[in-house]
């Protein structure tokens, strides 16, 4: 499992496809070849949907059901049924020493839950969230979102399939 961890980009240059730049140089690198499933613990929406963008780009036929007529994946194809049964045991092993006691919350991980989250993680990063959440709207305005509400504290649980990359060989 590869983790992306911390991926904050200044606001003042959202949109210039930085976070796309740092996840495609991952395809590559040594620590990603073995890597055949990557999550994310994010509050801001566009991360995850940039993460699902690269997970498709490295695993199309895993995705080739849901992709859209212009060949995108998005946030709301993502497969909840996977995050559900794998989640704890993914968060279990991570090396990561606060993943690895952090809660799952959401209707996926709660029988009784009712505050409309589906995939977050209680991180307890009680962080500044207006900017995240005017983003939220615009992916669930657009149907294009199915992790849930933000909730304070809180952090959304993404995680996504992918095909090892082989390492690029130079002659």
């Amino acid at each position: 499992v590869g983790w992306v961890m911390q991926l904050v980009i200044n606001e003042a240059v959202h949109q210039c496809y930085i976070t796309t730049y740092l996840l495609q140089t991952l395809k590559c690198h040594a620590l990603f070849l073995c890597v055949n499933i990557v999550g994310l613990i994010s509050s801001h929406p566009a991360a995850c949907n940039t993460l699902v963008k690269y997970a498709c780009e490295l695993a199309p036929s895993l995705y080739s059901d849901v992709m859209t007529k212009n060949m995108k994946l998005l946030v709301k194809d993502i497969e909840l049924d996977l995050i559900h049964q794998h989640a704890k045991g993914i968060l279990a092993s991570s090396s990561i020493s606060y993943l690895k006691t952090t809660q799952l919350r959401g209707s996926l991980f709660q029988d009784s839950c009712d505050n409309k989250a589906i995939s977050s993680v209680f991180t307890k990063f009680y962080v500044e969230h207006t900017e995240p959440l005017a983003v939220l709207e615009k992916y669930k305005e657009k149907g294009q979102w199915c992790l849930g509400e933000l909730l304070d504290g809180h952090e959304f649980l993404a995680i996504f399939p992918i095909t090892p990359v082989s390492p690029v060989h130079n002659n």
